[in-house]
């Protein structure tokens, strides 16, 4: 990214028809989705053209990338000298690597991890075979379990890490990245769940019991959210859990002019 790629982007990130970081607490369904038109990251991914169908692994690479080339031209601009001494950086990856087994230790973190771990070789393994039968609901479950468990055990861990960090003057203990990051991982258990279950009915049921165990997991998991995060089911996802009057577009043809480019 050069200076004139971090300007356009910077401009098109000021659109006011935009809803600020409904990215970060959304489904990842953005076929369904009513507000793609006024997500910084939906567009981003479009106008880039950027396959949807580009591994998690890859996309966390390319976005990592991304942000590190912005703090380079942010520090560049501003005079911020990046480099650390080495005393400093021993210290802070010590300190990390204490937070780090702090979360790995967590429940929730186990958990979502051993889900994690036990769903996507299913999913792989059902994909043909739920294919070759088409049915289109088996199918559908398949994929959604596929999608979410590992955004699932991505949000738990990211919940968990910024458990650790004292709340500052503006967190009232409601509106917080990491309620935030609970909520949307219980809403996609809620649906992970749901899925297993299709595959639990009459006639679809598969291996042995595997989906029901899953599912108790699920319920496992929900619950030790539920318990560490008391209040993350009040946050409020902008767009998603706001009042219409608040989310209508400041401009109805603010996107059309500045993602005209």
């Amino acid at each position: 990214m050069d200076d004139v790629e971090f300007d356009d982007m910077m401009t098109r990130a000021r659109n006011p028809n935009l809803i600020p970081g409904i990215y970060n607490y959304c489904d990842y369904r953005c076929g369904r989705c009513p507000f793609t038109g006024r997500c910084l990251s939906f567009l981003e991914r479009r106008r880039s053209r950027h396959d949807d169908a580009e591994p998690a692994g890859s996309q966390l690479i390319r976005s990592l990338g991304d942000v590190f080339e912005m703090l380079q031209i942010i520090a560049r601009r501003e005079g911020i000298d990046l480099a650390v001494p080495a005393d400093e950086l021993a210290a802070a990856e010590i300190e990390e690597d204490e937070r780090q087994r702090l979360v790995q230790a967590n429940p929730a973190v186990v958990l979502a991890q051993r889900y994690h771990a036990t769903a996507a070789p299913i999913v792989v393994a059902l994909a043909p075979i739920v294919a070759e039968r088409g049915d289109a609901d088996v199918i559908g479950a398949v994929d959604r379990i596929g999608e979410l468990s590992g955004l699932i055990a991505s949000k738990v861990f990211r919940a968990a890490y910024g458990a650790l960090d004292q709340p500052d003057e503006h967190d009232d203990g409601i509106q917080n990245d990491r309620n935030g990051s609970v909520k949307i991982a219980r809403l996609m258990i809620a649906e992970s769940q749901s899925a297993w279950r299709v595959l639990m009915e009459a006639g679809r049921a598969t291996a042995n019991g595997v989906p029901a165990q899953l599912v108790k997991l699920l319920c496992e998991l929900d619950a030790i959210l539920a318990a560490q995060f008391p209040r993350a089911m009040a946050f409020v996802r902008p767009g998603f859990d706001e009042p219409p009057a608040v989310v209508e577009p400041a401009h109805a043809d603010a996107e059309a002019t500045v993602f005209s480019r």
